[in-house]
């Protein structure tokens, strides 16, 4: 198989449907269109899947007319009146010593360990981390090498049902084509971006290479001796 020369996003919103292709080597925007739908969504704003079927395989045919290669997975960017904010905050006794990166890492699984055993018709979608608090003192960005009796994290969950996520990825695997990450479109549109000018889906590849600093991605712990944590957590940096 050749090798991609394109990054597909895809947004589902209240009134249509935008696509967009990126190449992989410049980062520019080489395709994009918007689409309405309005007749796709019932009275509580929820999507018709089964009516989204002959939509979604008509835009796919245009974009990889366009871009002349097969859109295998794409980037989903929803809109959707189901998502869900969690706050959580989790605590460390740390008896004077310095807080490591993998103090917060291990926080922040925890966290998220604590929320899904909660909440088990949810899936997380962002992380994002609101403050790191060292003996009653906030810190916007991880403080390395600072001493503390107390290390407490305050952390932000976006969630979605996992109906719904399930639903998406039915409906784009009909056309053999794989949902690689979920964004949520209410969390970019509340973010504060340099270039007021871009559309929904360059705001969220901005969103998913790393633009929000205090956003992470949560790993199992056992990955540690693969040394996966340097490159996940660009945050800790």
């Amino acid at each position: 198989m050749s090798e991609k020369k394109f990054d597909i996003y895809f947004e589902f919103n209240y009134s249509g449907l935008n696509l967009a292709a990126f190449s992989k080597t410049s980062g520019k925007l080489e395709y994009y269109k918007e689409q309405t739908y309005k007749s796709y969504f019932n009275n509580y704003k929820e999507l018709n899947f089964e009516k989204l079927d002959k939509l979604l395989e008509t835009n796919i045919l245009d974009i990889e007319k366009t871009i002349e290669e097969f859109v295998r997975d794409v980037y989903l960017i929803v809109e959707t009146p189901q998502s869900t904010s969690i706050k959580l905050s989790v605590t460390k006794n740390n008896e004077g010593n310095k807080i490591i990166k993998e103090d917060a890492m291990y926080l922040v699984q925890d966290a998220k360990q604590q929320l899904l055993k909660s909440n088990q018709d949810l899936g997380i979608i962002h992380i994002i981390v609101e403050n790191y608090v060292l003996d009653n003192v906030q810190y916007k960005f991880f403080p390395p090498e600072k001493k503390c009796t107390k290390f407490s994290i305050d952390i932000i969950f976006i969630c979605f049902p996992k109906d719904l996520l399930k639903s998406f990825e039915r409906l784009f695997l009909k056309q053999q084509i794989y949902i690689t990450q979920f964004v949520c479109s209410n969390y970019i549109k509340t973010f504060d971006f340099t270039n007021k000018d871009q559309n929904i889906c360059e705001c969220a590849k901005d969103i998913v290479q790393g633009a929000n600093k205090q956003e992470v991605v949560s790993i199992p712990k056992e990955l540690k001796k693969k040394g996966f944590f340097e490159k996940l957590f660009h945050f800790f940096k």
